[in-house]
């Protein structure tokens, strides 16, 4: 009797390791649990990389649009004050009172951003700067001289940092000279 106990715990020690149907299936079922937990790992950090991908490209698009909006901000800005600016140099300009011009200008320059300000007579001559080294100079040292022609306040944007603004002073039937802004738009703090 031992002998057949002894067979029949052989046997089964046998059938055990020779793999019986049930360890077979368990183990079937791990090796796919496994092959369906890397595939869903794989899936979701495809989807999750594009998703970074997405978030920094729409970050990136708005912050470029904020930053055009403070540019144009700032242009609209400029333009409303040239006409206060510019009268109230024509007013002086007009009595011949440049060292009054000279006063509003320096004035000006003093406050944030402002790089320079300059004033051309109706010849192209530079008549108040605040760079006196520019005073009795033609315009064309610091500037376009087309820009003394227009009869309305322009702006060029130069790489959205610097805003270079021309405005015409205009007396009661003539051309008293040109109003000539060089401001510096602060750096974004968008990052």
């Amino acid at each position: 009797m031992d002998k057949s106990n002894e067979d029949s715990q052989s046997k089964k020690s046998v059938q055990v390791r020779s793999g019986s149907p049930k360890a077979k299936g368990i183990l079937i079922t791990i090796v796919i649990a496994l092959v369906l937990l890397s595939g869903i790992f794989i899936w979701k950090t495809i989807e999750i990389n594009s998703l970074k991908k997405n978030a920094a490209k729409d970050r990136q698009t708005l912050t470029e649009q904020a930053n055009t909006q403070i540019v144009q901000s700032h242009e609209a800005h400029l333009k409303l004050l040239a006409k206060p600016f510019v009268w109230a140099i024509r007013t002086e300009m007009m009595q011949g009172n440049i060292s009054q011009v000279n006063l509003y200008m320096n004035e000006m320059v003093k406050e944030k951003n402002f790089q320079s300000i300059v004033v051309v007579n109706d010849k192209g001559v530079i008549v108040s700067s605040t760079d006196k080294k520019n005073e009795g100079k033609p315009f064309s040292t610091i500037g376009k001289s087309t820009d003394l022609r227009s009869n309305g306040t322009n702006l060029v944007n130069l790489n959205d940092s610097v805003l270079v603004m021309t405005s015409p002073i205009m007396g009661f039937n003539n051309r008293l000279g040109t109003l000539y802004v060089k401001y510096s738009v602060p750096p974004s703090s968008l990052k």
